[in-house]
């Protein structure tokens, strides 16, 4: 335990000195190496077995697969227009402070946090102060994150355990829906009227 808060606060310290990403990784690696006695040989043995392993490679497309439909999402401003929707077909300020970043949440890239933050702003504004947005935010879009295989976190856990995703994420919903009503009391402060008038066809915008 002493050892793995030690390899945690090397990334931190580094990441502290505004070093890049890559240093901070590396920098881990190495005081692993140290710490478990892993020689270079054997370094370069499990590498190779890491680069080799198709079940360790495919988390990496995924994530790549996923980043590059972010991207084209955003060079097309569908992410943004994706709230005018939400507007038309709920006409619901709780629905889209919500239901936006839990669908956000599904994008990994950090850029994405700027998109739902944006969308909670201005679902919120004048009803809850910064902080309160910022819980709010950051609360409902990291829910997905600990269930959905969209994020690293949740493939290597089914890849290590062999644990099959289909019977994780069915065990999952009884929390996830846990974590939602937690940071309900802020979303009963809004109104549900947004002021758009509401979709014609509902079925259509959909």
């Amino acid at each position: 335990m002493i050892r793995l808060v030690v390899i945690f606060a090397v990334i931190v310290l580094l990441l502290w000195m505004k070093r890049p990403l890559y240093q901070a990784i590396l920098a881990s690696i190495l005081t692993t190496a140290l710490f478990y006695r892993i020689g270079p040989l054997q370094s370069l043995k499990l590498l190779w077995q890491l680069c080799s392993s198709w079940r360790a490679m495919s988390i990496l497309v995924i994530l790549y697969l996923i980043t590059y439909l972010q991207r084209m999402l955003e060079r097309r401003k569908q992410i943004l227009l994706a709230q005018q929707d939400l507007n038309g077909l709920f006409n619901n300020r709780r629905i889209n402070a919500t239901i936006a970043p839990l669908f956000i949440g599904l994008l990994p890239s950090a850029a994405a946090m700027i998109l739902c933050g944006d969308i909670v702003r201005q679902s919120t504004d004048g009803y809850l102060d910064k902080r309160e947005q910022a819980f709010v935010a950051t609360w409902y879009r990291h829910i997905p994150e600990s269930t959905l295989p969209t994020y690293a976190s949740v493939l290597l856990m089914s890849t290590l355990s062999g644990v099959p995703m289909a019977p994780f994420m069915a065990g999952m919903v009884v929390p996830v829906i846990c974590l939602a009503a937690l940071a309900y009391p802020y979303i009963r402060k809004l109104p549900k009227e947004t002021g758009t008038a509401p979709s014609e066809n509902k079925r259509r915008d959909a």
